[in-house]
C-alpha cells in the first residue's frame, strides 16, 4: 500500500470518525434549563412543541419571582453557572448584561431577526447597534371603560379609532363627572408607581424619557415638561380622581367590581375583565396630553442563551424555535395572551386573540395593531436602567401619597445623576 493511500485511508477513518461522533453527540438525550419569571403553565405549551419537535431534547422550566431575576442572573451567570441554558431577559436590562459579559453577540442571526421585527423591537434587542437577544414578547396598553357607570353620568362611550382617542384632560374631567353620578373613582392606571405605565405621559407632554446623554447615563426630570407630567400625576390623587394608599396589586379588582369609570391596563386583563360578574366594559385607546403625541408603552421579556451553557447548539434551538419560528413564539403566548414580537406569529396571535373576546375583541384588536405600529415607545436602554427605574418608582409612589413635585423631581435627580456617574 502506498503512503498516498495509506494517508487517504487514514483521513477517511478520520472523518468516519468524527462523523459518528458528531452523530452519536445529537442522539444522546439533552435537559436543557429554562428560566424565567413566568409560572411553569405560562411556558408549558411551547415546551410540549419544542420536546415534540426535538424528542431527544428535553426542557426543565424554573420560575423565579420578577424581583429575583436579576438577582439570579447576577449570582448565577455571572458565577459561570452552566445550569442555566435559555434565559428570560427584560429589555432594559440589555446594556448591563452586556456590560458585565453575560450576553453575546447574536450579529450572525441578523439576517434572521430583522424581517420579523420593527424597527423599534430590534433596537430593544440591540445594545450599541449590536443584536445580544432574541425576539420574544412585546406589550402595549389600552384604556378600559366601565359601561354602566358611564350611561349613569350620561357619558358616550370613548371610540375605539385612532381618531378617537381622548386628552387626559377631558378624562379627567369625564371621570370628575362619572364620580358625581356614583363612581368611586374616575380614572387610574393599572400599575400606579411603576416607570413602565407611566413613562408615556411624560413622552406625550414633551418631557423626554427621563436619561439622556452617552449611553442614557444622565438623569434629565427636572425640565418644565417633566414637572407639568409630574403635577398631572400627582393632581389624579390629591383631586381623589384616583385611588390614593390602594396597592398595586389591588387596582384592578377595583375596576372589576365596577369602582372605577376609566381604567388603562394592559390586554391581559381582557380575560379576568370578561370573567367578572356583571362588568360591562369597552376598549379605547390610551390618553395623551393636549398638543402633545400619543404615546404607548411597550416591551416585555427577550430571550437570550447563556454565554456558559453546557448545551449551547441545543440552547440555541430552543431559543429560536421560542422566538424566530412563528408556530413555537405564538405558543410562547398561547396561556398568555402577551403579543409575540415576531410578525409573522403575531399575525397568528391578534386573530386568536380577537376571537377569544367576544364584544370587545375586535376593538381591541384594532386598538393593539395600531399602538404598536404607530405609537410604541421603549424604555430607555441604559447601563444604569435598573437604578433609574427603582428610583423613579419610588418617585411615582412619592408623589401618589402627596410629595411636593418641584422638590422630589429635583432630589431624585442628583441621586440619579450620583448613580448614573459611577457607571459612566
Amino acid at each position: 500500500m502506498t503512503s498516498i493511500v495509506k494517508t487517504a485511508l487514514a483521513a477517511a477513518m478520520a472523518a468516519a470518525l468524527s462523523s459518528v461522533s458528531a452523530a452519536a453527540v445529537m442522539a444522546q438525550d439533552v435537559t436543557l434549563t429554562l428560566i424565567s419569571a413566568e409560572q411553569d403553565a405560562v411556558v408549558a405549551p411551547v415546551i410540549a412543541a419544542f420536546e415534540a419537535k426535538y424528542p431527544n431534547i428535553k426542557v426543565q422550566h424554573q420560575s423565579i419571582p420578577f424581583e429575583s431575576m436579576n438577582a439570579t442572573i447576577e449570582a448565577r451567570i455571572g458565577g459561570q453557572d452552566s445550569s442555566i441554558d435559555v434565559m428570560f431577559v427584560d429589555s432594559p436590562r440589555v446594556p448591563a448584561m452586556v456590560s458585565r459579559g453575560y450576553l453575546k453577540s447574536l450579529e450572525d442571526l441578523r439576517g434572521e431577526i430583522e424581517p420579523l421585527v420593527t424597527p423599534v423591537a430590534l433596537d430593544a434587542l440591540s445594545v450599541n447597534g449590536t443584536i445580544y437577544t432574541l425576539p420574544l414578547w412585546t406589550s402595549t396598553q389600552m384604556m378600559f371603560y366601565n359601561k354602566d357607570l358611564l350611561d349613569k353620568a350620561g357619558i358616550p362611550y370613548p371610540g375605539s379609532n385612532a381618531e378617537d382617542r381622548l386628552t387626559y384632560q377631558q378624562i379627567v374631567d369625564l371621570s370628575k363627572k362619572a364620580q358625581a353620578a356614583g363612581a368611586k373613582y374616575g380614572f387610574t392606571f393599572e400599575q400606579v408607581d411603576r416607570y413602565y405605565q407611566l413613562q408615556p405621559i411624560f413622552e406625550s407632554v414633551g418631557a423626554g424619557s427621563g436619561l439622556t446623554g452617552e449611553g442614557n447615563l444622565t438623569a434629565s426630570i427636572t425640565n418644565d415638561n417633566w414637572v407639568k407630567g409630574a403635577q398631572f400625576y400627582s393632581s389624579l390623587f390629591a383631586d381623589g380622581v384616583a385611588p390614593r394608599g390602594v396597592p398595586v396589586g389591588q387596582i384592578p379588582p377595583l375596576f372589576a367590581n365596577g369602582e372605577v369609570a376609566f381604567f388603562v391596563g394592559g390586554p391581559w386583563r381582557l380575560d379576568g375583565f370578561q370573567k367578572a360578574e356583571g362588568l360591562k366594559f369597552g376598549v379605547a385607546p390610551v390618553p395623551y396630553f393636549e398638543g402633545g403625541k400619543p404615546v404607548t408603552p411597550t416591551g416585555s421579556w427577550a430571550l437570550a442563551v447563556s454565554p456558559y451553557s453546557a448545551h449551547p447548539d441545543e440552547a440555541m434551538l430552543l431559543a429560536k424555535f421560542m422566538t424566530l419560528d412563528p408556530e413555537g413564539a405564538f405558543k410562547t403566548v398561547e396561556a398568555n395572551p402577551i403579543p409575540p414580537v415576531n410578525l409573522k406569529a403575531f399575525d397568528i396571535y391578534i386573530d386568536w386573540f380577537a376571537a377569544k373576546f367576544e364584544g370587545v375583541g375586535e376593538d381591541a384588536k384594532k386598538i393593539m395593531t395600531y399602538e404598536l405600529r404607530d405609537t410604541a415607545i421603549s424604555r430607555p436602554l441604559s447601563a444604569g436602567y435598573v437604578a433609574f427605574e427603582e428610583v423613579m418608582n419610588r418617585v411615582f409612589g412619592d408623589l401618589r401619597n402627596g410629595a411636593d413635585v418641584v422638590p422630589t423631581l429635583q432630589d431624585a435627580e442628583r441621586e440619579l445623576n450620583s448613580t448614573l456617574s459611577r457607571i459612566q
